[in-house]
């Protein structure tokens, strides 16, 4: 009797989702041989009061920093006095200024999940905080670089084109803004560094609170 010839081996389908021309993609079903080797604990309490320390500093580095461009697009700015700056900027437009740039800095991070995922993101804001994520995808170390750095990159882009072309009371709340929003990224930027950190061939999923680093186990 002829044997049989044996069935073709199916390609699970979290290859499939995975891999793109040889190279990893974003992808909700983790691949079988992927495990869990690193993690980034974001509510350790000493990070948690080195970011508050450095993003209080970084207000005044980004604030010279961005006041300074400010000045070098707009040349007539190096006549305005440090009062008038002041005096255009009242508390009720700094807190609408905040407000606005949080809006912006999430809506940043969402347009990117949704880019590498095409899956709408989830958005939420309470009083202590907002946040974008997708909490059931895990994207590649480029694409998750990218999406920790959406916000300083796109506001700030957007702001220096902005610049040459506002009054200067707008200026000064832009500048405020651009300000908030750099300074504000700090916790990007640790993500962001950590995740440099990491080998090239990983997968990262954004757990809110945690940035889980999984790789594919080596063949025994």
């Amino acid at each position: 009797m002829t044997d049989l010839p044996e069935p073709l081996q199916a390609t699970p389908p979290e290859s499939e989702s995975v891999l793109e021309n040889g190279r990893l993609q974003a992808t909700k079903i983790l691949p079988a041989n992927f495990t869990l080797f690193h993690s980034l604990d974001l509510t350790n309490r000493k990070l948690v009061i080195g970011m508050n320390v450095t993003g209080i500093l970084l207000l005044f580095v980004f604030g010279w920093l961005f006041w300074g461009m400010a000045a070098l697009l707009t040349p007539q700015l190096f006549l305005l006095q440090l009062q008038i700056f002041f005096n255009t900027l009242s508390i009720p437009t700094v807190l609408l200024i905040i407000v606005l740039v949080v809006l912006l800095h999430e809506l940043s991070h969402a347009l990117f999940f949704w880019l590498f995922s095409r899956e709408r993101p989830k958005i939420g804001f309470n009083l202590l905080y907002a946040y974008a994520a997708a909490p059931d995808w895990y994207f590649t170390r480029r694409q998750f670089v990218l999406i920790g750095l959406a916000p300083v990159l796109l506001i700030t882009l957007a702001g220096f084109i902005a610049l040459p072309w506002v009054s200067v009371v707008t200026t000064a709340r832009l500048v405020l803004a651009l300000t908030v929003n750099a300074a504000g990224a700090i916790g990007d930027f640790i993500v962001v560094l950590w995740v440099l950190g990491q080998p090239a061939n990983i997968l990262l999923r954004d757990e809110g609170t945690a940035v889980s680093a999984y790789k594919a186990a080596r063949k025994q």
